[in-house]
């Protein structure tokens, strides 16, 4: 099975507006297990957490690279990702700084695995099978500008424990080589649930389009509240 098609065997009629859609629900989906394990359950300062919310994030990316077979897929969901993570602002009432490193951080790992799957499709042509090990370099790349980017842009303390005890290498070693590696594990599960949904969901929107939209946006905007609504005292 390849990963990397050529333009005629593309999803049959490609659209814009469903890539988008697609992307929301998902990025929707991302966002609630991010608030719910980070900030419901307060898991986000434990052992393997970061690099469990990372798989998890390969996977969903995976499962929408799976139906649209588009690298921007990878970037677009980080995107909508970020909105969903970000309703605890209003929520909470606190400062968009308080969680500045969490929109830097979705946002590299979005655009390193764009790159790296991009890339891949132009000059490696991978199979399904080696995706993981492509989702895994994206995965370092954003590991190490996310510890310069986090630091120029909210240098917290989390960050800041790294600097005083061997820098990068020591955050390398410690959470970025297990975000790499559960990214690595989880993307090609989630690959074939994009592919084997294809059809499926193909057949939905060109037969029943209206439902099908309003089913996606619908549902998508339900899980946004609902993420807000967890984290009501």
């Amino acid at each position: 099975m390849k990963f990397n098609v050529s333009k005629n065997s593309e999803p049959a009629k490609y659209s814009v507006f469903n890539f988008i859609c697609t992307a929301l629900l998902l990025g929707a989906l991302w966002g609630f297990f991010e608030v719910f394990f980070k900030d419901v359950l307060s898991m986000g300062g434990k052992p393997f957490v970061a690099a469990l919310m990372t798989g998890i994030g390969v996977a969903i990316m995976a499962a929408g690279y799976g139906l649209f077979k588009r690298a921007g897929m990878f970037f677009a969901i980080a995107v909508f990702t970020v909105f969903a993570r970000m309703i605890i602002v209003p929520v909470l009432g606190c400062s968009p700084m308080c969680r500045a490193n969490a929109v830097v951080a979705l946002l590299l790992l979005g655009a390193s695995t764009t790159l790296a799957f991009g890339l891949s499709a132009k000059y490696l042509k991978n199979s399904a099978r080696t995706g993981g090990i492509t989702a895994g370099t994206g995965v370092l790349f954003s590991g190490v500008l996310f510890y310069y980017a986090g630091m120029a842009c909210a240098p917290c303390q989390y960050l800041l424990n790294f600097a005083t005890s061997g820098g990068l290498a020591t955050f390398m070693s410690t959470e970025v080589i297990y975000w790499a590696l559960f990214s690595a594990i989880l993307f090609y599960p989630g690959y074939l649930v994009g592919v084997n949904a294809r059809d499926s969901v193909n057949s939905i929107r060109e037969h029943r389009p209206v439902p099908y939209y309003l089913g996606m946006i619908s549902a998508s905007v339900v899980m946004m509240l609902f993420t807000g609504f967890i984290l009501l005292p």
